[in-house]
């Protein structure tokens, strides 16, 4: 019989690609447990992709710099003992997240499987048939363990109606007057990433087809906009690295025709807003961490993958360029239907 928990604990500090595995996990949850008080401990630079009400009642932030410091740590212990939580879930399974789930001081804890750097001793891991496939998956089985329906996959982010405006706005000053790819050439790792030159021969070929293209990113990955900018100048080319938040990112990525980029939290984001997709993919697996519940997402994978051997550079840009454009020539004028249009063609 399912226990009625009344106050959980969701944590889910970080990153980025990361709390959007988490998402479907959080809608099984309150579908299952309407009126329990959910919370969901998180590093506040990931904070604004997490929804409100309905979903989470509140957003408890983690100071990750201050997360070894004592002082915080009773101070964070305080916090979470008053709310008195009776199901804390550990959706990351890691030192940082464990120590949370102790100082919660709730006496039922659990988390996913793969408990590493000690987290095991904090929470229990609840393991599924689940166990080796895709990290949504492995997520959810938790929820199954504690008798949520896992019939369907969403992933209920922030509203984002305000910044839809923003960013079409955006778009219109630049110069975008139809549909557009959005290029995301940043990701954590360097053994992640496909070759910049690659990332500009695709913009320039794009470009050359008169097919608009966004480089996005954060403002920490502004060179490598402006080197792609360089090798592809035409105006079709945009650059928008470091000028969109995460909600605006969101909003950038549900009106576009197609994104490109390899395994980062963009990608996700793409992949939540069911935005045709191309996944670049290599020293990573996309059978655990890639796009999914996604059946317009397609994914290229550089020889030898999930080995040392790897190099992203044996994913040529012809066949990335030929998969876009058999993606747009078939989805183009119907995806979404939402794709930026001003009511006047800017010169």
């Amino acid at each position: 019989m399912k226990k009625d928990y009344k106050n959980i604990l969701i944590i889910k500090m970080s990153s980025l690609g990361d709390i959007i595995h988490a998402l479907p996990s959080l809608y099984v949850l309150r579908k299952a447990y309407p009126k329990s008080r959910i919370t969901w401990a998180v590093h506040p630079s990931f904070a604004g992709i997490l929804p409100g009400k309905p979903w989470i009642d509140e957003i408890y932030l983690v100071d990750r710099k201050r997360i070894r410091q004592l002082s915080y740590l009773r101070e964070v212990h305080h916090d979470l003992k008053a709310r008195h939580f009776d199901l804390v879930i550990d959706l990351q399974m890691i030192a940082k997240s464990g120590i949370i789930s102790f100082l919660s001081g709730c006496s039922e804890r659990i988390g996913y499987q793969d408990g590493r750097e000690g987290s095991f001793l904090a929470s229990r891991p609840i393991s599924g048939p689940h166990k080796k496939g895709h990290i949504i998956e492995q997520l959810l089985d938790v929820m199954r363990y504690l008798g949520c329906d896992v019939s369907e996959i969403e992933f209920p982010i922030h509203d984002y109606k305000k910044e839809l405006s923003q960013v079409k706005d955006l778009l219109q000053k630049e110069g975008i007057v139809g549909p557009y790819v959005v290029l995301v050439p940043g990701t954590r790792g360097e053994q992640k990433k496909w070759p910049l030159s690659y990332w500009g021969e695709l913009a320039s070929s794009l470009s050359e087809r008169g097919i608009y293209n966004v480089i996005s990113g954060t403002a920490g990955e502004m060179d490598m906009g402006n080197r792609i900018k360089d090798m592809s100048p035409s105006p079709c080319t945009v650059n928008l690295m470091g000028r969109t938040n995460l909600l605006q990112l969101a909003a950038l990525e549900r009106l576009a025709s197609l994104h490109i980029s390899s395994d980062t939290g963009p990608l996700h984001i793409a992949n939540a807003v069911h935005t045709p997709l191309i996944a670049l993919f290599g020293p990573t697996l996309p059978d655990r961490s890639g796009p999914y519940g996604n059946p317009d997402s397609y994914v290229i994978m550089a020889d030898h993958p999930g080995t040392k051997e790897c190099r992203m550079d044996t994913i040529p840009v012809e066949k990335v360029l030929k998969k876009a454009l058999d993606i747009l020539e078939s989805d183009i004028e119907d995806h979404h239907g939402t794709y930026y249009q001003p009511e006047q063609p800017v010169d």
